[in-house]
């Protein structure tokens, strides 16, 4: 028999109930992340609701209550709506760091392990730069809105605001500042994958401040240019961040490379 006739190689082929429990396995870890994170966010919200209700309303009212300004509600249902809504927004917060592990539990194992030292790092970064946006909006630029849009232009008016209209506008302003202020990490990765240069950035800066403002007007809660200028130079001051950070990684991938002898 000739020896040199290869050898028939048998591969043990999958069957189709073989290649569905994987998935079925994903999607039951899924659910059960999704269902221990409502459930603690339910809880959390009772929770908010008994004990911190107060603390959260005078946190949101403290800006309009500076201009020496009242709120009301409109409706009858009004008043307890917005309760309940102030409340889910202790309990999502207070429920966060279940919710964050729940998500870190189930995209970890799917990690390489060089993966998961730049994946926990990067993703608490993030975490920490949109509670910072939050934060900076919140103490600097909320207030100075809320007083040119009520009192520098209201043309000699008096304004009578909903609670409900209020809450709206102030998540529709604060939770745009926290995506902005991902910005410099974004860039960062970018970077780190070659996808940009600093070279790059600073020749589309003309295009990206004409973008940031297209993007300020769509994001920010009114059609006013304030809030859109409040929003954009944010936004250009990160951008210029940006750039000094993807030269800093561009300049040491550079050094990398030179000592390698590339």
């Amino acid at each position: 028999m000739n020896d040199n006739i290869p050898k028939r190689r048998f591969y043990k082929v999958k069957t189709m109930s073989e290649k569905i429990a994987p998935i079925t396995e994903h999607l039951e870890e899924l659910r059960r992340v999704m269902l221990i994170s409502l459930v603690s966010i339910f809880f959390a919200s009772i929770l908010s609701y008994f004990l911190f209700l107060n603390t959260i309303k005078d946190i949101l009212l403290e800006p309009i209550k500076k201009l020496g300004m009242n709120l009301v509600f409109l409706g009858v249902t009004e008043g307890i709506f917005i309760h309940i809504k102030l409340a889910l927004m202790g309990g999502i917060i207070l429920a966060s760091p279940i919710v964050l592990w729940q998500l870190l539990k189930f995209f970890l194992p799917a990690l390489h392990v060089h993966e998961k030292r730049v994946f926990v790092p990067a993703f608490f970064l993030a975490l920490f730069l949109f509670i910072s946006g939050i934060f900076f909006a919140y103490k600097y630029a909320l207030g100075l809105g809320l007083k040119v849009l009520l009192i520098d232009f209201s043309g000699g008016l008096t304004p009578m605001i909903s609670i409900s209209k209020y809450i709206s506008f102030i998540i529709a302003f604060l939770v745009p500042f926290g995506i902005v202020f991902e910005i410099p990490i974004i860039t960062y990765f970018l970077t780190c994958l070659g996808l940009i240069t600093p070279q790059f950035l600073r020749e589309k800066r003309g295009y990206v401040i004409l973008g940031m403002f297209i993007l300020a007007a769509v994001l920010s809660p009114g059609s006013d240019v304030i809030s859109q200028l409040l929003m954009a130079i944010p936004m250009l001051i990160l951008y210029e961040l940006s750039i000094i950070i993807s030269w800093l990684i561009y300049r040491k991938k550079e050094k990398e490379k030179e000592e390698a002898g590339l």
